[in-house]
C-alpha cells in the first residue's frame, strides 16, 4: 500500500470503529421515550430476558430510521446524522469531521474523506459484511444475544437517564474474541437504545449516543448510492476491521 493509502486507512479506522460499535448494538425501537417526570414510579418486576425481548420486537418493526448521533472516541468527539434502511443500507453524514460520509448500498461501502480528496471503496464480501454491517440486521441482533451475557448494570428497575428513564445493562463476551469484551447500554422502557459505551481493544473509551430518532419514514433507496467526486482518488479494499487487531 502506498503512503497515501496508509494515511487514509489510519484516518478511516476511527470511523470504522463507529460503524462496528453502531452495528453491534443498534437495536432501535418505535419511538423515543421523553418525559420530564423522572420521579420514582411503581416498580414492575422485569428480567433481562424481558428487555431483550422488547429490543427484538421493536427492531422487527423498523423498516428505516433517521437520527442524530454523537460519537465520543476518547478525547475526540464526532457528530452528524445517520440514515438506515433494512436490510443493510446505511448513510452517515458527518458535521464533524466536516462533510465526511460513510455510505453503504448493501454491496459496496464508501468512506469519503473530502479534505484528503479520497474515497475508500470496500466491496462487502461475506467476511467484511459480517464484521461491518451484518450485525445491524435481525440476524445480527441474535448474534449479539448469542455472544454476550446480559445483566443489569446495578439496579433492575428503570433509572433516570437524561430527560427520560431507562434500563442500564452490562454486556460481557461469553468467549473472548474480536470486538468489545465489555459494554454497557442504556435501553428505554420500550426497547429503544439510547446510549452505548465500550472500550476498544487498544483501551480507548467509546460512547455512541442517539437523539431525534424518526422511524419508518419510507427512505428512498437512491440516497444510499454514492457518486465518487471527479477530483477524488479511489482506494479499494484496504479495510481491516479494528477489532481484528488484537
Amino acid at each position: 500500500m502506498n503512503l497515501l493509502g496508509e494515511t487514509v486507512l489510519k484516518k478511516s479506522l476511527p470511523l470504522l470503529l463507529l460503524i462496528v460499535l453502531f452495528v453491534h448494538i443498534h437495536v432501535h425501537a418505535q419511538e423515543t421515550v421523553q418525559t420530564d417526570d423522572v420521579s420514582p414510579a411503581t416498580i414492575n418486576i422485569i428480567s433481562v430476558n424481558d428487555i431483550k425481548k422488547k429490543m427484538s420486537e421493536m427492531f422487527e418493526s423498523i423498516k428505516d430510521y433517521t437520527a442524530d448521533f454523537e460519537w465520543i472516541n476518547g478525547v475526540v468527539h464526532y457528530n452528524g446524522s445517520i440514515k438506515y434502511k433494512k436490510p443493510d443500507r446505511i448513510l452517515l453524514n458527518f458535521v464533524e469531521p466536516q462533510d465526511q460520509k460513510i455510505i453503504s448500498n448493501g454491496q459496496i461501502l464508501y468512506i469519503y474523506i473530502p479534505y484528503l480528496k479520497v474515497v475508500v471503496q470496500q466491496m462487502l464480501t461475506e467476511d467484511t459484511e459480517s464484521e461491518i454491517l451484518m450485525t445491524g440486521t435481525e440476524t445480527g441482533l441474535s448474534k449479539l444475544f448469542d455472544e454476550y451475557s446480559f445483566s443489569f448494570y446495578d439496579y433492575s428497575s428503570l433509572q433516570p437517564f437524561r430527560n427520560s428513564r431507562a434500563y442500564h445493562l452490562r454486556l460481557v463476551q461469553k468467549t473472548p474474541k474480536v470486538g468489545f469484551e465489555k459494554m454497557d447500554i442504556w435501553v428505554a422502557e420500550n426497547g429503544l437504545l439510547l446510549q452505548s459505551n465500550g472500550r476498544s481493544p487498544n483501551g480507548i473509551e467509546v460512547s455512541l449516543i442517539f437523539s431525534n430518532i424518526q422511524l419508518n419514514t419510507e427512505l428512498p433507496d437512491y440516497i444510499f448510492e454514492f457518486d465518487v467526486p471527479a477530483d477524488s482518488q479511489i482506494i479499494r479494499n484496504i479495510i481491516v476491521p479494528f477489532s481484528s487487531e488484537r
